[in-house]
């Protein structure tokens, strides 16, 4: 090899040891990238959902109005039922009787209630209103014909308890042979009077007892009809006993009585 093609050889070694040629295909100077360079996906704004709405009620306004009624309702049955237990006319029977009525009332208003706060329509509101509003009118109307009966009831009582002393009194009178016959068939017709005017006065407090706690407005029609005629007759009976004590007491003092 001459001394020119030595310095050729020597310059290329430079060159290969330098990376600025290779061998092996296409070189170059800078490092080789393979593929494209990745990069930070891009940050996306959060989207913001609207809230979901609550669905409106547009029967809010008729609801409240019913609650309000019912619950006025429910107030004025307890006001009844608390003076049915301090009432010194009705018997403890009757008291327990009403009692349960009373109870009965309370839970068909709470029922009436809950329709409300389920009702899809103006018309079932109003319904519902309406019930609870005869179950007031009923329990009132109980109370008063179970108040009227237990009053002709004591008045029955009352007749029963004059006519057994007017009885000694007569039997007393007999003991000298004075014929009183004629007071025993007015205490007689007296106790007959005074019978009819108790299973008069019982019917109309079992007819009272018997209305349910969501009356009907016939219903409470034909209650009130029902009792007011049997409590009628009971007052009519009791005014028949009271005309045969009256002159039963009469007879038996004339008997009584000094001779001229």
């Amino acid at each position: 090899m001459n001394h020119i093609s030595r310095m050729a050889a020597a310059g290329a070694a430079l060159l290969l040891a330098g990376g600025v040629i290779s061998t092996g295909g296409s070189a170059s100077a800078a490092p080789a990238i393979h593929g494209k360079a990745s990069r930070p996906a891009p940050h996306k704004p959060a989207v913001s959902h609207p809230a979901p709405r609550k669905p409106v009620d547009k029967l809010a306004g008729p609801r409240k109005g019913a609650r309000q009624a019912l619950a006025a309702a429910a107030a004025r049955t307890s006001r009844i039922t608390a003076a049915e237990a301090a009432s010194t006319v009705l018997s403890s029977d009757d008291q327990d009787a009403l009692a349960a009525a009373g109870t009965a009332d309370l839970a068909a208003l709470a029922a009436d209630n809950a329709a409300v706060a389920t009702a899809t329509s103006v018309r079932a509101i109003q319904a519902a209103v309406a019930a609870g509003r005869s179950t007031v009118q009923g329990a009132e109307l109980q109370y008063q014909l179970v108040s009227a009966a237990a009053r002709l009831q004591s008045v029955a009582a009352a007749l029963t308890a004059d006519a057994a002393t007017l009885g000694d009194d007569a039997a007393a009178v007999a003991l000298d042979g004075t014929d009183v016959s004629a007071v025993d068939a007015l205490l007689a017709d007296l106790a007959t009077q005074v019978s009819q005017a108790q299973d008069s006065a019982s019917a109309a407090t079992g007819t009272a007892l018997a209305m349910p706690a969501n009356p009907s407005a016939a219903q409470l029609r034909a209650t009130g009809a029902s009792a007011r005629g049997s409590l009628t007759a009971s007052a009519q009976a009791l005014a028949t006993a009271q005309q045969d004590l009256t002159a039963a007491t009469d007879a038996l003092a004339a008997l009584q009585a000094p001779a001229p």
